[in-house]
């Protein structure tokens, strides 16, 4: 008993042991840590080596390995040499000879006396007619194997041993060697990178081509150094981890399910083939596809306790169509699909929601070829908006979700008042569009009234009866009648990224009815003061009154007053009524009363209009008589103004005409129309004077009396007055003018003065003045038009045109002189220079004496003329605006497009050059183009007296100076070159278009 309790004791704390501290050193080594709790392990001396882990993590005071690594002594690696020499004859006087042979060879290799090189013994080596011979190198330093390579070659080729006599041909007649063993080190060992051996520790082995210790695999131990295998653990157990030493390591297993769908099976992060065994006290991880899941995680953890444990094998997938956000109207029902990919039908189906829905299944669950499927219906009473996703109930206890889950939004959208609604006129009305709210919807409104684009007053979120709502609304304080319309509105339902959902349009109508006017009369007063003899007519105008209402007038007690003086009349179209009450004598029953329109519906008043008073009084206004007057003479109108009792505050009189057209035209008190108001008592006495009264004033006149006190009262006189105009008066006719026309008309001592004007061409005669009269016998006396001829020659003036020299003539005018160029154009030059021989002309503005000017405005009319006969011009000394000297009508006459003008300043011939100065200009009909192309390679210089010398110009200074160049040209002469006494010069200067040249000579006297 006591020995099987130290045998569980030792077990378990070999058990216990397998917790490494992480302060745990190996031995013959050392540890150094990182920054991240990485423990990496080291050997103290380069003679060891380390066999296990290099590196482990510490976590909770725990290394996450099971065995510590080992430092291990490096042990000299041997390197063996096997020579195998057929046909050999075994002897042992011929081994000998062979093996001292080999010695010499190994002498010469200076490994044989340093005792690093050995031959086994050779005794039994030999049979059947082979030598097997095998050399065995102990070496510590890479040195030492250049003697292995060596001898290798000394052994593997025996020409050269026969020429260094190592050994004797006589002794075999095929010897041939194998190649050098790579690994060297013996198995249980592995070779290090300086080509020595180290041996693998318990619980590792190395076969004979292994590189590296290796680990024993799980289910394996081995409790010894240098061993070349792992020993299998009894059937039914197997180890927890790789590497375990003691068979005590070896422990129960459990077996894993055979088969895994849709994931693998993991074991300290290490794929588990299915149907593997496992320790006890493993954690086992079933790790699902991308996609899949169990128990609703894609990593499972399950654990090896006793050989029953259950290991769950199937990974699953639920899936819901739509994938993506569901968006519709609260009456509407949203149809979701539930799927799931599972090797065997699952027990149902469920919504996983916030409780905002009601979910019913749409039909029988399905499953068939590994997809299971089911349909269900969401709806909502009131509106919702919710996540959902789909759970699959897969096995007893077991539920799977959807990845994935969507937006369920069904809205409630809605318009208040959505039957519409009728309002009366000044009311407040609102009109508010609602959309259910929640975090996971937006909503946008747009409005429209009758269909055209229409501002929002206001938008919001908003609580109504303990519901949230997105809230948009369109306010009137005080409705209108222009308010009347049909409003719509667009709501647009997007997620919070404002991606779209849902677009709903809504309408409620607005009717608005109430009084388009109130009691008034026809200038619009609700104050109305009687005045006897006048007719008295009171208006008011309803919309939107029904099929059985009626319009009445009624008094302050609203009853119905004289209804046979009512009268109505309705414009169905716009659902206007209008009712008019008129009477021409005041009744009796009436008095100082309140009337008011009002609506009836049967007996019942629905609405009342505003009041209009009506008060009897004594109030007029009278005109004077009519009035006759001298043209030019004051014309003085009378009007009064009367009140049935003594007025502290007089009236306002305004006086009034009426135009041709019978509309009244307020008269501005001024300089014109002057009026003088004198009060009297009861009457106010108004008189307009007319200053200088003319034709224009003629017609009637009338005025108007403004009471503002006790009441506003506007009273219009009954009657006008008509001023007319007397005088010296005769017929004229424009016809009898002739050559001229009437421009003005004006009243001079009482009679009619009319300003005549000649016609273009035409003058008034010497002494006829321009106006036309009647004289004191009544007789019309006419001005005198007559005809005006107008000629013209030009003289040169300077190189910059020639001076218009002009003259006309009638019957009583004559004279000549120089023309203002007022009016002075391109045409009327281009007429003189073609009358004078000259194919184009342009107007000019030259310098004359100032007192030469004798005609200014010249005009010719349109159409082909070929002289200034045709033309018209004022005398200058009639003109309003003088003229400068330097304003002299003046023409440019040329006959080419382009002409250039080329001035020589300065030219002289030497023995050995010419040097010339000039100016150039050149015009294009008849205007100077500019000339900055021009530079010294635009010149050439010949002589004329032989064509074939051409003059080398050594210089040449171009300046341009406004709209003229000035040159300085240099020009050598030839050697030898005789200049002529008298001789010319050719000058070529470019134009200023392209292959264009002018030619210009200077001649030279001597």
């Amino acid at each position: 008993m006591f020995w099987i309790l130290l045998l569980n004791l030792a077990v378990f704390s070999a058990i216990e042991g397998r917790e490494i501290p992480c302060d745990t050193v190996p031995d013959n080594g050392e540890v150094e840590i990182t920054a991240e709790g990485v423990y990496t392990f080291i050997c103290k001396s380069s003679n060891y080596t380390l066999i296990g882990a290099s590196s482990a993590r510490c976590k909770d005071g725990v290394l996450n390995i099971h065995h510590l690594p080992t430092c291990v002594r490096k042990t000299p690696r041997k390197t063996s040499v096997t020579a195998r020499y057929k046909h050999f004859i075994c002897e042992e006087e011929a081994i000998e000879r062979r093996t001292a042979a080999l010695i010499e060879v190994l002498k010469e290799a200076q490994c044989w006396e340093a005792g690093t090189c050995t031959i086994k013994d050779t005794s039994n080596k030999c049979n059947d007619g082979e030598l097997i011979v095998q050399v065995q190198f102990h070496t510590l330093n890479t040195e030492a194997h250049k003697n292995i390579e060596e001898v290798t070659d000394a052994m593997k080729h025996k020409h050269k041993a026969n020429r260094q006599k190592r050994f004797d041909p006589s002794d075999f007649e095929d010897g041939t060697t194998e190649d050098v063993d790579t690994s060297g080190c013996s198995a249980g060992y592995i070779t290090n990178s300086d080509n020595t051996c180290s041996q693998c520790q318990a619980g590792t082995y190395a076969s004979e081509d292994s590189i590296s210790c290796l680990l024993c695999p799980i289910g394996e131990y081995q409790p010894s150094s240098g061993a070349t295998s792992c020993i299998e653990c009894e059937e039914g157990t197997t180890t927890e981890s790789k590497g375990s030493e003691e068979q005590w390591e070896c422990i129960g297993t459990c077996q894993l399910p055979g088969v895994v769908h849709k994931g693998v099976y993991k074991v300290d992060n290490e794929e588990q083939a299915a149907g593997a065994s496992v320790p006890f006290g493993s954690k086992v991880i079933l790790s699902c596809n991308d996609g899949y899941k169990f128990d609703d995680a894609a990593n499972f953890e399950m654990s090896c306790e006793n050989p029953a444990s259950t290991f769950y094998n199937t990974c699953y997938k639920v899936t819901m169509l739509p994938d993506e956000n569901i968006y519709q109207l609260q009456t509407e029902t949203a149809y979701v699909t539930c799927s799931a990919e599972t090797p065997h039908d699952i027990i149902g189906f469920h919504i996983v929601h916030e409780n905002k829905f009601n979910v019913v299944a749409g039909g029988d669950r399905e499953f068939e070829d590994g997809v299971a499927k089911q349909i269900f219906r969401v709806t909502s009473e009131k509106g919702a908006v919710g996540k959902i996703k789909c759970m699959a109930d897969v096995m007893e206890d077991f539920f799977e979700t959807s990845n994935d889950e969507i937006t369920v939004a069904l809205v409630d959208v809605s318009i208040k008042p959505a039957a519409g609604m009728i309002a009366n006129v000044g009311e407040a009305v609102t009109i508010t569009a609602l959309v259910s709210y929640d975090d996971l919807i937006r909503a946008q409104f747009s409005w429209k009234k009758n269909g055209q684009t229409y501002r929002v007053f206001s938008d919001s979120q908003s609580t109504i009866e303990n519901s949230q709502f997105f809230k948009s609304e369109v306010v009137f304080g005080s409705v209108r009648f222009d308010d009347q319309a049909t409003y719509s509105v667009t709501v647009k339902v997007t997620d919070p990224n404002g991606n779209p959902g849902l677009v709903k349009e809504e309408h409620s109508a607005l009717s608005v009815r109430g009084f388009i006017r109130h009691p008034s009369d026809d200038i619009g007063r609700t104050y109305i003061v009687y005045l006897e003899g006048h007719n008295v007519k009171l208006t008011c105008t309803y919309q939107g009154m029904g099929e059985s209402d009626a319009l009445l007038w009624v008094d302050e007690f609203n009853k119905v007053i004289h209804k046979e003086w009512q009268t109505s009349e309705e414009e169905e179209e716009k659902g206007v009524t209008t009712s008019i009450i008129q009477f021409k004598e005041w009744p009796e029953d009436v008095g100082a009363d309140k009337l008011k329109c009002a609506v009836f519906n049967g007996a019942d008043i629905l609405v009342e209009s505003q009041r209009v008073i009506l008060i009897s009084h004594g109030y007029e206004v009278k005109m004077g008589s009519d009035v006759h007057a001298a043209p030019g003479e004051d014309a003085q109108l009378e009007c009064t103004a009367s009140s049935p009792e003594d007025l502290e505050h007089p009236p306002t009189v305004t006086w009034y005409k009426k135009n041709i057209d019978g509309e009244d035209i307020f008269l501005e008190d001024g300089h014109h129309f002057i009026t003088n108001n004198k009060l009297d008592g009861t009457i106010l006495a108004s008189t307009l004077t007319v200053s200088g009264a003319d034709k224009d004033d003629a017609g009637e006149y009338y005025c108007k009396a403004q009471y503002d006190k006790p009441v506003y009262i506007e009273i219009l006189a009954k009657a006008s007055i008509e001023l007319s105009l007397t005088g010296t008066e005769c017929d004229v006719s424009q016809h009898e003018i002739e050559n001229g026309r009437i421009v003005n008309e004006s009243v001079d001592g009482g009679k009619i003065v009319y300003t005549v004007k000649c016609n273009p061409g035409y003058w008034l005669s010497k002494g006829s003045g321009n106006q036309l009269y009647c004289d004191d016998d009544g007789s019309p006396v006419y001005p005198q038009c007559e005809r005006v001829i107008i000629k013209a020659n030009i003289v040169k003036h300077n190189d910059e045109g020639h001076l218009l020299k002009v003259s006309y003539e009638s019957n009583s005018w004559n004279g000549n002189g120089t023309l203002c160029d007022d009016g002075w154009d391109d045409r009327a030059a281009d007429i003189i220079c073609k009358q004078n021989g000259f194919l184009h002309g342009k107007a000019a503005s030259l310098t004359a004496n100032e007192e030469d000017f004798v005609l200014t405005e010249l005009h010719c009319p349109c159409g082909e003329i070929e002289t200034l006969e045709h033309c018209s011009a004022a005398r200058y000394e009639e003109s309003e605006l003088p003229c400068l000297p330097e304003e002299a009508a003046g023409v440019r006459c040329y006959n080419e497009p382009l002409i250039n003008r080329v001035t020589f300043l300065n030219a002289r011939s030497t023995r050995k050059a010419y040097k010339l100065s000039m100016k150039i200009m050149v015009l294009k009909f008849g205007e100077p183009l500019g000339l900055r192309y021009l530079d010294s390679s635009s010149f050439t210089l010949t002589s004329s007296s032989d064509q074939s010398v051409e003059l080398e110009i050594r210089k040449a200074i171009v300046k341009l100076q406004g709209d003229s160049v000035y040159a300085k040209l240099v020009a050598r002469k030839p050697k030898g070159y005789k200049t002529p006494k008298s001789h010319c010069i050719q000058l070529a200067i470019e134009g200023p278009f392209q292959n264009q040249t002018f030619q210009q000579e200077y001649c030279f006297n001597k």
